[in-house]
């Protein structure tokens, strides 16, 4: 369901590398892509910063400090594809 928050690690990483993402394909995608939107303006500025620190860990490979910086993001949109 397009919307729906969790506080589950995969999910909050997943916002937290995706937000920016170019326009997901798929019309199931389509609620999915707006409430990655409204998850990531709505966040402080300390937690937008966090995002960018978990992708930075992400793309340089450290896996595990990528989640472990998600852990502590606020709940995030569920994924329809996790």
């Amino acid at each position: 369901m397009p919307g729906e928050m969790t506080n589950a690690t995969a999910h909050k990483l997943h916002a937290a590398l995706h937000h920016e993402s170019p326009t997901a394909e798929g019309f199931f995608l389509t609620g999915y892509r707006r409430a990655l939107e409204r998850w990531f303006t709505g966040l402080t500025p300390g937690d937008q910063h966090a995002t960018k620190v978990a992708r930075a860990a992400f793309d340089r490979g450290n896996d595990a400090g990528a989640s472990k910086i998600a852990t502590g993001l606020p709940p995030a949109p569920v994924c329809p594809l996790l």
